[in-house]
């Protein structure tokens, strides 16, 4: 089993600024190598000069013309035994030479430089998977640097990180016996440094997810923005909105910090503090969305969530242009208040929450997708865009009444069971009638009944035509 603990750290002043350069030439030396790999790539990718050095026997053996390697143009390409080096190999070897001309790269750990080839590779691999595709880092993007096995030391409450010493971290909780230390991690927040300890045990297997033979209940999710989450059992995870409680807060922070002069000692103060409070909101919901996770993995052995399109959801709007060839409103400045929201709800992290708390547990998260759910009736089966008014749905065939979401988190929780070969009786339901909230004006006829539950023969087709929609309720004639 493997887990990972996270400590913060209390270096002095010296180590402070120490790591602070490691991270500065670590970025430098970071984009210098992803340069090469991508000219490399390109190379590949659409040949400039060649593709090989002899046509004939279509060799590679004259760097003249084109690369020995295609991985890589830094380094030696071959081993002592003559076998070829992949890019990281190449790379590494490359180090004793960067020392020399470069010597203030030798305060860094040789292991730490290795590291951050590793995790260099480790983004092309992930390109290579149909990932994004590695992008330069800048300062705010370009925080931490890592140790692998066996270099650092640990006592009591104080750590060793090789070429900075020994210093003091909160330890907050003890490390587990029999787990050893393996990968850790020095990463730089706005509230100070912290260390991610990365911990093993052997003996202890890790958990496999549960047989769908021996699955005793199943819940389905709908993601949203007022409520974070409608669950199949009539429950409603409001979303706490944290990025949105600060804002004004936030707001007078930037302004604050514009006025002071720049480059200034204020200044950086001054933009300190604004990075605490965006760190705030992080931690916030961080915490809010791991207590979540755990609780749908107390709640059943599978979870079933939306496969939401997330990146295209927040698409900036296309350009429009009229019969002039002029620019015209496209939508966007009302959308982008929609974009706002729908990244301080932050699914895809929570969506990776649930999943890992999941494995730990051996519980089953499945993803479907989410075309129609929020329009089928999970009564009759009849789809229809008519049946969903803003959070109440309505069905046209059965007059079914219900909550949009719980409604559409029970399709969504239905068809992932179906998927994975379980039935769909497994499923959480609702337990309790859902009932609605008038919205009905003061002006409207005190004649009219408001019907707030459809009780009478919902299969009936005579009664669609006694209830009709009006300001977003259901009135009895």
């Amino acid at each position: 089993m493997i887990l990972a603990y996270k400590y913060k750290l209390k270096p002095s002043q010296s180590q402070q600024n120490l790591m602070n350069d490691w991270i500065a030439m670590l970025r430098s030396h970071y984009n210098f190598c992803l340069r090469d790999r991508i000219d490399s790539y390109e190379q590949v990718k659409s040949p400039r000069l060649g593709n090989y050095s002899d046509k004939r026997t279509k060799a590679e053996c004259c760097p003249l013309s084109c690369s020995v390697s295609k991985n890589s143009s830094l380094g030696d390409p071959f081993k002592k035994g003559g076998k070829k080096r992949n890019a990281y190999e190449m790379q590494s070897s490359e180090l004793p030479k960067l020392k020399k001309a470069r010597p203030w790269y030798k305060q860094i750990h040789s292991t730490v430089l290795q590291q951050n080839l590793r995790k260099l590779d480790t983004a092309f691999q992930n390109f290579f998977d149909g990932k994004g595709y590695p992008k330069f880092k800048t300062r705010q993007r370009f925080k931490s640097f890592s140790y692998p096995p066996n270099q650092i030391k640990l006592k009591d409450d104080k750590i060793y990180l090789p070429s900075i010493g020994w210093m003091r971290f909160f330890k907050s909780r003890e490390i587990p016996n029999g787990f050893s230390v393996r990968t850790i991690t020095v990463r730089q927040k706005a509230d100070g440094w912290y260390v991610s300890i990365q911990i093993e045990d052997k003996s202890i297997p890790s958990p496999e997810p549960k047989d769908l033979r021996q699955v005793k209940a199943g819940i389905g999710c709908d993601l949203g923005i007022k409520k974070l989450l409608a669950l199949s059992n009539g429950e409603q995870i409001l979303n706490p909105q944290f990025e949105k409680r600060l804002e004004r807060t936030k707001a007078i922070r930037q302004r604050r910090a514009s006025r002071k002069k720049r480059a200034s000692n204020n200044q950086k103060r001054a933009f300190s503090q604004l990075a605490r409070i965006d760190q705030k909101i992080v931690n916030q919901r961080d915490d809010y969305q791991w207590k979540i996770a755990h609780r749908l993995i107390r709640l059943a052995d599978v979870i079933v969530l939306e496969d939401l399109n997330i990146q295209g959801m927040i698409r900036k709007c296309r350009a429009k242009q009229n019969e002039l060839g002029k620019f015209v409103k496209n939508g966007q400045a009302a959308k982008r208040a929609l974009n706002r929201l729908i990244r301080d709800c932050s699914w895809g992290n929570l969506k990776l929450k649930i999943q890992s708390v999941a494995a730990k547990f051996g519980c089953i998260v499945s993803k479907v997708n989410p075309k129609f759910t929020s329009q089928k009736c999970s009564n009759c089966g009849h789809i229809d865009k008519e049946n969903r008014h803003k959070e109440r749905f309505l069905c046209t065939n059965c007059g079914f009444l219900a909550d949009a979401d719980n409604q559409a988190a029970i399709n969504i929780g239905t068809l992932g069971l179906e998927i994975l070969g379980v039935s769909p009786s497994k499923l959480l339901g609702v337990s309790q009638k859902v009932t609605t909230k008038s919205e009905l004006t003061d002006s409207a006829s005190n004649s009219q009944e408001k019907s707030t539950l459809l009780e009478v023969e919902p299969s009936n087709p005579l009664q669609l035509s006694l209830f009709e929609w009006r300001n977003g309720q259901a009135i009895v004639h």
